[in-house]
């Protein structure tokens, strides 16, 4: 009988608990519907949701560009890739310090649209001034420079934190775009390149006799031919489009005429050479990977190569503005209505 006692004992005992534990729960979710609801919500998702549309909301707007009324959203279905070419020559070497000696003394953006089928590159001017994106110690951000984009590359090590730099500087100066993959050289990449596509035929234009004795331009008083045109080959290429400062008038402007030449002539190059081998773009960044810095791996590579491959001849763009001479360098400041509406020709569509 003792025995028993102590069993009915703990039965109760058991019971008792078990209506304790059933109580507290009942009463705890009851709490957590009505007095914490609101904090419940935020833990199982409800704010974070209505949370997470306004930020979406917030993002989007601060990407919209207005032109009148009618409102833009960088269209997702263009596809960009930014080309660039560092002022120094060697190899791609790791700066033991936050700030390297290297600049970007050429930019290109390429656009493929896959709704409209079309292919356009937008010359972007070194000179633009604009809020640079500025690295610190350790390639923490460290606010913002208003000077010259070419500048954006001389923060961080001279390796993929100066090249994202670059890119970071893209983005920003074309209202907040999305810049796919890129690919930063050093000089010595252009001759290898060049010759690579076969050279490239230009027409000159201007008297660049300091690059060679035959780069003047064509005389109809004396001259049979309307044009003097010129295959590039080798160290030729590169100073075509690079040499500035004692050619014709010295600017910049002058020398992307010259570059937007030359990659028009490249680019329908560089089709004809990727038609013929499938593989010829990944060849090509191999041969130069030692003066190249890129986020491109082989499936991102033959992704572009697709796309040079597809889409037709490229239109060239340029940037609008005026030159003026600054404290110590030449300064391009952009028209910023050109640069609104080329942003949305080429990145962006009307938002629904």
């Amino acid at each position: 009988m003792r025995k028993n006692s102590r069993t009915s004992s703990n039965i109760v005992f058991r019971t008792f608990v078990i209506l304790i534990i059933g109580t507290v729960a009942v009463v705890t979710a009851y709490l957590a519907v009505t007095n914490f609801g609101h904090e419940f919500g935020q833990v199982f998702g409800q704010e974070k949701i209505e949370n997470a549309g306004q930020t979406l909301t917030n993002y989007e707007e601060s990407k919209a560009i207005y032109i009148g009324e009618q409102k833009y959203l960088p269209d997702p279905d263009v596809y960009t890739f930014l080309l660039g070419g560092v002022d120094k020559f060697g190899t791609v070497t790791e700066s033991d310090s936050y700030i390297n000696n290297e600049q970007i003394d050429f930019l290109a953006l390429i656009a493929y649209d896959k709704n409209k089928n079309s292919c356009k590159i937008l010359i972007i001017n070194r000179d633009t001034m604009m809020e640079v994106p500025v690295l610190g110690l350790g390639g923490k951000s460290a606010g913002t420079a208003f000077e010259q984009i070419a500048l954006s590359h001389t923060y961080g090590s001279g390796l993929k934190d100066s090249a994202e730099n670059t890119v970071n500087a893209v983005e920003k100066l074309l209202g907040g775009i999305t810049v796919d993959n890129y690919a930063i050289m050093k000089m010595d990449a252009i001759p290898i390149l060049n010759d690579m596509v076969g050279g490239v035929q230009v027409v000159i234009t201007e008297d660049l006799s300091v690059i060679d004795p035959s780069f003047v331009p064509a005389n109809p008083e004396i001259s049979e031919t309307p044009e003097t045109a010129v295959h590039l080959t080798g160290y030729l290429a590169l100073q075509f489009i690079r040499r500035r400062m004692d050619v014709a008038d010295g600017t910049n402007l002058s020398r992307i005429r010259r570059q937007e030449q030359y990659i028009n002539g490249f680019y329908n190059n560089l089709r004809l050479r990727v038609a013929e081998n499938g593989n010829f773009l990944v060849k090509a960044f191999g041969t130069v990977e030692d003066y190249l810095t890129t986020d491109c791996d082989y499936v991102k590579m033959n992704e572009f190569q697709n796309y040079i491959k597809t889409y037709p001849e490229a239109a060239i763009f340029t940037m609008a503005g005026e030159a003026r001479q600054g404290p110590e360098f030449i300064e391009f400041y952009p028209d910023q209505g050109n640069l609104t509406q080329v942003t949305v020709d080429l990145f962006y569509k009307p938002a629904e």
